[in-house]
């Protein structure tokens, strides 16, 4: 059985992009560390924030940190809100599902994303845009959907092309 070295990673190294869908995304844990087993990110959201509806073929874990995240996912061929979580509530998301994380709120939200095998990390440095800090704007609007289907398709992401309702209801 080979031994990993315990590895640390200092804050200070994190690679911060902005990333189109109003969000930040900082690097919190590699997939390179991991030899593609997993990778971990921590996502800044601002009011309206998120990625259109997309599915992907590594599962995610979420732990909201601050603030509140919309889910949403397809459900009969409609992408719909299913759930609202808050600090604390994690929620955990399957291979191949649609599915939306939204900041539908009037405030930033934080939360921590757990990717199984690691490949968010490796989407993020290609279609994102590096700055300073999570607070940061980028120089230039970060490339969205349409410019950046050749890297979503290295990394196994798929942009839902089909209805969506982000209307809250009950």
């Amino acid at each position: 059985m080979s031994k990993t070295p315990v590895t640390p990673v200092s804050a200070a190294d994190h690679q911060i992009y902005a990333v189109a869908g109003g969000n930040h995304v900082t690097i919190e844990l590699d997939r390179a560390m991991t030899g593609g087993l997993l990778d971990v990110i921590e996502v800044l959201a601002q009011p309206g924030g998120g990625p259109p509806p997309h599915s992907h073929a590594f599962g995610e874990w979420f732990l909201v940190r601050e603030g509140e995240l919309t889910l949403c996912e397809e459900r009969d061929g409609v992408v719909v809100i299913t759930a609202a979580l808050g600090p604390g509530d994690s929620a955990w998301i399957g291979p191949g599902v649609v599915h939306g994380t939204l900041n539908l709120s009037s405030a930033p939200a934080r939360f921590q994303v757990v990717g199984q095998p690691g490949a968010m990390t490796g989407y993020f440095a290609q279609a994102g845009i590096l700055v300073a800090s999570p607070e940061t704007p980028p120089p230039a609007p970060p490339p969205g959907p349409s410019q950046l289907q050749e890297i979503s398709e290295h990394w196994g992401i798929k942009f839902w092309t089909g209805p969506v309702s982000t209307s809250r209801s009950g």
